[in-house]
């Protein structure tokens, strides 16, 4: 959220060429664009895959807001994916807590587009402890009706007993010095039971995917083998 496909993964697209790559971009993340709903994203990108790759694709690679996603396709089933690598998916239902935390992430975001400091204490409270690398892939023109519409979403994500059916093998990616994704994963461990999991050390949210690039894409091959 708040990033783009291009800020977040141009600095590993170029290692991980042996495969063909699609890079989407989610609405309201790009010009002359709106945001709609998580599940309109989910359709557009399952029309796609359907319409040009019969419906299957070898894997798939979310990070964040877009693990999110990834989590949504694999619960929807519409299509079939045979790898999927989770990078800090955020699935945490935040009940009523919702608003609280959208209207904290339009704050943030606000603060950095006018070239302002957040407060260092909630800024690594959630980022981790040194980690500017989400001010780095910001997408500046994100407007607060996007920010809201998508808080809304991820913040209230459901997951349904359909997702146990899904027949993929499954990664989760995160930081040490984030705390939402673990629960994220335990919340999804309770659907799939032999998701693995890996831990980076002394790394924050998109920390590792931005500073350390060539390490980060290792990774991803060495699962997608």
């Amino acid at each position: 959220m708040a990033t783009t496909g291009h800020t977040c993964f141009d600095r590993i697209i170029p290692l991980l060429n042996t495969y063909c790559i699609i890079l989407c971009e989610v609405d309201g993340h790009y010009s002359n664009s709106s945001y709609v709903s998580l599940d309109k994203c989910c359709e557009e990108i399952e029309k796609y895959i359907t319409d040009n790759y019969e419906g299957s694709i070898y894997a798939l690679l979310g990070f964040s807001m877009g693990g999110s996603i990834g989590i949504r396709l694999m619960d929807r089933g519409n299509i079939t994916i045979q790898r999927v690598i989770l990078d800090a998916a955020f699935c945490v239902k935040m009940g009523m807590l919702t608003p609280v935390f959208r209207e904290m992430f339009c704050y943030g975001v606000g603060r950095i587009k006018s070239g302002k400091q957040i407060p260092k204490v909630i800024y690594e409270n959630i980022m981790g402890k040194g980690n500017n690398s989400l001010i780095e892939m910001m997408y500046m023109d994100i407007s607060k009706e996007t920010i809201r519409g998508v808080c809304n979403d991820v913040y209230r994500i459901d997951i349904t007993d359909r997702i146990k059916q899904f027949k993929g093998k499954v990664l989760f990616m995160h930081g040490s010095n984030e705390p939402f994704p673990r629960k994220s994963l335990a919340r999804l461990k309770k659907y799939l039971p032999n998701i693995e999991s890996k831990v980076i050390d002394k790394m924050g949210h998109g920390q590792f995917l931005h500073d350390k690039s060539e390490e980060y894409a290792g990774i991803i091959l060495k699962y997608l083998e």
